[in-house]
């Protein structure tokens, strides 16, 4: 029989490495879907002019992370808000304002 404490121990640390297990999960989603919007751009980039290569910018959206989210990991209920700051940090990280527009902070 196991001590209650120990119990209560155990479930504290299983929740603790389900949350970062879902947030390496968000990362990785963040990451696979601004690494898919710089591939469109790089594809798009034969056909356009040095002008528009200027000013020319590839968009991420957290809809983005969400649909490859549930498509890579299967995540179903993933607060917006919550995909929506691993999107801004990992933007951030990979200095996505210098090709990519996203909707991260509006949210």
């Amino acid at each position: 029989m196991t001590p209650k404490f120990l119990r209560r121990r155990r479930e504290r640390q299983a929740a603790a490495r389900g949350a970062a297990h879902l947030d390496a999960q968000l990362r990785a989603s963040a990451d696979i879907a601004i690494t898919a919007a710089r591939r469109a751009l790089r594809h798009r980039m034969p056909t356009l002019s040095l002008k528009e290569l200027a000013r020319d910018r590839e968009r991420v959206d957290v809809q983005d992370v969400l649909d490859v989210a549930h498509e890579h990991f299967g995540l179903t209920d993933v607060d917006r808000e919550r995909a929506a700051a691993f999107l801004r940090a990992r933007f951030e990280c990979r200095t996505g304002a210098l090709d990519l527009i996203t909707d991260a902070y509006d949210d």
